[in-house]
């Protein structure tokens, strides 16, 4: 071998061991550098000849365990945010400070004492602040949930632009990767921070990425929407919520055409934020405003079947659950509707059936309309109801349908009423949204101790002549029928007398007119045909239903015996009505039970939805963890290994050079020979 190949043999193994000392530098200088990927030098013998070459500086990566790492931080961040957030609403309905619990604990302790002593006015005036404090109660504790809205909307806003900045910086370097690519340029660099931008956009949304010719990788989200695609970003914005507002939503602007996506975005943290308002806060809002309609409108109706100490018949306790503005805020319409909104009606018809839930109205065409209740998904079609032909007959279970124009329909124990300007079209779509803001449009309406009707309107009156062992009760059943004369009289009055002994039977008499008494006849049943009350065989125990009223006798009355049935006016100690609102307390107000069963389940599910957060935040940081290490073990430089190889490509580096080294004495000896 000649003095000319050992110098070129020399230089070459110079050349080439330099390049891999320079990569073993590059490696241990970017130990702590996040995504930074090891690289190694990749020498080949030079064909056709004697020597060695760099062949290629390659990045040692596993592109499995790359996309695995991406799926894994995204599933991690959804995770981490949704735990967050619902950690916050667990506490924040489960704290003495801001539960609702506590709050109906006091209020009912209150009216207790009204009950105990319906004449005291410092306990009249206590029971008014301790309902004033549930509304407060209620309408803080909705305000802090619209303000997680608020926050959400706001983080959703600002992950949109960050998102933007990302895949913009990504885009740049899928076109400088393919430049470097094409003039034969180093882009492990590039690559590497590609890799990295990737990993933090996984961190605020989850993407599938197809990598594709030219070494460049496009990333799509929700259905296959294209977020990257080459050289080429499209922008992910912020949009008001459609037809709720009060919700941002995210759009995608492809070709100028902006799509909604916010149904098909899932992981990082824009996936956990907008799955727990959909999940959590929005059933927390819906329940606690069924909470509040339940109250407010049970303890409405008990209350004005009673009089106050002005002889009064009782008046709102609370703010009416279906006036007409709340029944219209109850109705959003789609802004891409044909059809628009002439008025949407929501009133809350059967408080036992209604549901802590928001509807979607799908007009199918010809006629097909569904109901779909969120909460649980379940489809009502309403063609299936029974059809009436007027809308005053609509019923729970009935709708009526005019010309595709004007829709009644009454399920879930609420009646709604939709009128367009021309007939709905295929696609048409309305929200109905029957209890969301039940608790924060709460308001308490009666201001005065003086105005709580805690007595019953109407007494019974045993006559002193009575032998019989027989006693009679009365009690509202519904006080909009019951009626009175200009005087305040009940109207008519009445008396229940006992004409018979075997069998004991009695007669229910008008006594308009005292001295000339009639029998009195009523249409108890509700068939539209007045029945004649005379002549009623006795049962003990049976109820008498008369107008907006029922009388219940029981014991062993006897001929002659008579009960006299009037306005209970002055009534002041009577406490009879305040019983009523106090059993309130357990009632099943209800399918669900009581106003604290409805809460208590509120809580369960929140709890254990925030458990159930915890533990998969915890088993999916595992994950995380087990990948991101997989990942370090492939690309990760290891200082140990890489000191090796320093001492190594050192050792080569200087033999190479005592290979120049030799060459040019035997050269230089070559020459002295001649």
């Amino acid at each position: 071998m000649s003095s000319y190949n050992l110098l070129n043999l020399g230089t070459q193994a110079l050349q080439a061991n330099s390049s891999a000392l320079g990569t073993v530098g590059q490696n241990i200088s970017n130990v702590n550098t996040e995504g930074y990927s090891r690289q190694v030098v990749s020498l080949t013998t030079v064909q056709y000849s004697s020597g060695v070459q760099v062949e290629s500086i390659d990045r040692i990566t596993d592109r499995f365990l790359t996309e695995q790492m991406w799926s894994d931080v995204s599933t991690y961040n959804q995770s981490l945010t949704y735990s967050a957030f619902s950690s916050r609403l667990d506490d924040l309905l489960a704290t003495d400070s801001t539960s609702i619990s506590s709050a109906l604990d006091s209020y009912f302790s209150a009216l207790q004492n009204v009950v105990d002593d319906p004449t005291s006015t410092p306990n009249r005036e206590l029971f008014i602040a301790e309902a004033d404090a549930l509304v407060q109660r209620f309408n803080n504790l909705d305000a802090s949930l619209q303000t997680q809205n608020v926050a959400i909307n706001d983080s959703v806003e600002d992950l949109a632009d960050q998102v933007n900045s990302l895949t913009t910086n990504i885009a740049e370097l899928n076109y400088k990767i393919k430049v470097g690519t094409a003039a034969n340029r180093p882009i492990n660099e590039l690559e590497d921070q590609r890799e990295e931008l990737i990993n933090q956009l996984s961190e605020l949304v989850g993407v599938d990425a197809v990598e594709q010719d030219g070494n460049q990788i496009s990333l799509f989200v929700g259905n296959g929407q294209p977020l990257v695609v080459g050289g080429s970003a499209n922008r992910l914005s912020a949009i008001p919520g459609d037809p709720d507002a009060s919700q941002t939503n995210l759009a995608l602007t492809i070709s100028n055409n902006e799509v909604d996506v916010t149904d098909q975005l899932s992981g990082g943290q824009i996936g956990g934020a907008l799955k727990y308002r959909e999940e959590a806060l929005n059933d927390a809002r819906d329940e606690l405003g069924r909470v509040a309609i339940l109250l407010s409108e049970s303890m409405n109706e008990a209350h004005q079947s009673g009089i106050d100490l002005n002889n009064d018949l009782g008046g709102l306790i609370f703010s009416d659950v279906n006036s007409a503005q709340l029944q219209r805020s109850r109705v959003l319409a789609d802004s891409d509707n044909r059809a628009q909104l002439e008025d949407g009606l929501v009133e809350i018809d059967d408080l036992s059936q209604i549901q802590a839930s928001e509807y979607t109205v799908l007009y199918e065409g010809d006629n097909r309309i569904t109901l779909t209740r969120e909460s649980d998904g379940k489809v009502i079609r309403i063609n299936d109801l029974q059809q009436v032909s007027d809308p005053y007959d609509v019923e729970q279970g009935s709708y009526y349908l005019n010309n595709s124009k004007e829709l009644v329909f009454a399920v879930d124990g609420m009646k709604v009423t939709l009128s367009t300007d021309r007939r709905m079209s295929t696609g048409d779509e309305f929200v109905l949204q029957p209890v969301r803001t039940g608790a924060e449009n709460m308001n308490l309406e009666i201001k005065d101790g003086d105005h709580l009707a805690l007595a019953s309107p109407i007494r019974v009156v045993s006559d002193t002549e009575n032998t019989g062992s027989g006693v009679t009760e009365v009690a509202v059943t519904d006080f909009r029928a019951l009626s009175f004369d200009a005087s305040g009289e009940l109207a008519p009055p009445l008396s229940i007398v006992f004409n018979n002994a075997d069998p004991v039977q009695y007669t229910v008499y008008d006594m308009t007119d005292s001295l000339n008494p009639q029998p009195y006849s009523f249409d108890s049943d509700g068939d539209g045909t007045a029945e004649v009350l005379e002549n009623i065989p006795y049962t003990a125990g049976d109820s008498i239903q008369l107008k907006g009223f029922e009388a219940t006798i029981t014991g062993q009355p006897k001929a002659g015996d008579r009960f006299s049935i009037s306005f209970n006016e002055d009534g002041i100690s009577d406490n009879r009505n305040a019983l009523i609102m106090s059993d309130l307390q357990e009632a099943d107000v209800s399918s669900k039970g009581a106003y604290q069963d409805l809460y208590g389940s509120l809580l369960e599910r929140v709890g254990t939805r925030t458990s159930t957060a915890q533990i998969n935040l915890d088993a999916n940081k595992a994950v995380l963890t087990s990948t991101s290490d997989a990942k370090a073990s492939v690309s990760g430089v290891n200082l140990d290994e890489e000191a090796a190889k320093l001492v190594q490509f050192q050792q080569a580096y200087q033999a190479s050079a005592q290979l120049i080294s030799t060459s040019q004495t035997l050269f230089d000896t070559l020459l002295s020979s001649l």
